[in-house]
C-alpha cells in the first residue's frame, strides 16, 4: 500500500511539471508582449534581446492614450458591441434555458439538439452568406451588423450551459412559487436565476471573450475605419505604426486584454462551477 503512495505520488508530482511546462509555453507570449509594452525602444531593438529590460517605461501606454489616432474609438465600438451581445444572450438563453430544462413541451428535445447542431459547423462557413445577408439589409459599418451575427454564435453555447443549470433545479421549487402565485417571469428572475447564477456568470464571460476578441467577422463585415472594433484596429494601427513601433503596438494589446482578465478573476470562482453544473450536467 505505502509502495502504491509513493509511485502516486511521484506520477502527481511528473503529472504537475508536465502541466507546469505547457502552462509556461502559453504565458510566455503574454508575458513577452507585457514586457516589451514597457521597454523604450532602444531596449525592444538591441541584439540580442533580453527578457530582463534594463530599463522600465510608460511612455508607450500614454502615447496609446494622448497620441494613438483611433484607439478610444476602437476601444468604445468594442464596448458597445460587446455589451449589448452579452445582455441579448444572456436574456435569450435564461429564458431558453427555463423552457428547455423545466418545461416540458413537444419537440423539446428535438428542437434543442438543432440549435445545437449549429456548434458543430465551423462558425467560418456563415461568414458569407451573413455578409450578403447583411448588404443587402444595409447592417454593414453598423453596431448591429456585428451584434445579430454575434448573439447567433453565441446563443447555442447559452443555451447549452442554462439548459443543463436549470434541468439540476427540483421542480418542487417552481411548483411551490406557482402556489404561491408568483408569475413565471417573477419566478425566473428572482428565484431561479439566483440558484444558477454560476451558469449565468460562464455563460456571461464566455459570450464577452467570444464578442471581444472576435476578429473575422469585425473585418469583413465593417470596412470603414470609424466602425472597427478593436481587435481589427489594433491590426490596423499596426500597419499604420510600421512593425518597428513594437512597444506601442504592444501596450494597446495588453489594454485590450485587461477586460477580459479583469471579468474572469472578478467572477473566476462562479466560472469552472458553472461549466460543470451546465455543460456537464445539460
Amino acid at each position: 500500500m505505502k509502495a502504491v503512495s509513493l509511485e502516486y505520488g511521484k506520477l502527481s508530482r511528473i503529472f504537475f511539471i508536465i502541466i507546469l511546462i505547457f502552462a509556461l509555453i502559453y504565458i510566455f507570449p503574454v508575458f513577452w508582449v507585457l514586457i516589451t509594452s514597457i521597454r523604450p525602444d532602444s531596449d525592444i531593438h538591441k541584439f540580442p534581446p533580453t527578457i530582463i529590460p534594463k530599463a522600465l517605461t510608460l511612455h508607450n501606454y500614454i502615447y496609446v492614450f494622448t497620441g494613438m489616432e483611433g484607439f478610444s474609438r476602437y476601444f468604445l465600438n468594442s464596448v458597445v458591441v460587446t455589451t449589448f451581445t452579452v445582455v441579448i444572450v444572456l436574456v435569450a438563453a435564461a429564458m431558453g434555458g427555463y423552457a428547455f430544462g423545466m418545461r416540458k413541451f413537444k419537440g423539446n428535445n428535438l428542437l434543442f439538439m438543432l440549435i445545437l447542431s449549429i456548434l458543430t459547423i465551423p462558425y467560418i462557413m456563415y461568414l458569407i452568406p451573413i455578409y450578403i445577408m447583411e448588404y443587402k439589409m444595409r447592417l454593414t459599418d453598423t453596431y448591429l451588423g456585428l451584434i445579430l451575427p454575434y448573439v447567433a454564435l453565441n446563443l447555442p453555447w447559452g443555451l447549452l450551459i442554462m439548459r443543463g443549470a436549470f434541468s439540476t433545479i427540483p421542480l418542487d421549487i417552481r411548483d411551490a412559487a406557482v402556489v404561491d402565485g408568483c408569475n413565471e417571469y417573477r419566478m425566473v428572475y428572482q428565484i431561479l436565476l439566483p440558484i444558477v447564477k454560476p451558469a449565468f456568470v460562464t455563460t456571461t464571460i464566455i459570450t464577452f471573450v467570444f464578442a471581444w476578441q472576435e476578429f473575422m467577422f469585425a473585418s469583413t463585415i465593417n470596412k470603414q475605419n470609424y466602425w472597427q472594433t478593436l481587435p481589427v484596429g489594433i491590426v490596423w494601427i499596426r500597419d499604420e505604426l510600421q512593425t518597428l513601433a513594437m512597444g506601442k503596438v504592444s501596450a494597446a494589446i495588453i489594454l485590450s486584454i485587461v477586460p477580459v482578465l479583469v471579468l474572469f478573476f472578478a467572477f473566476r470562482k462562479f466560472f469552472i462551477e458553472g461549466l460543470s453544473e451546465g455543460m456537464l450536467k445539460g
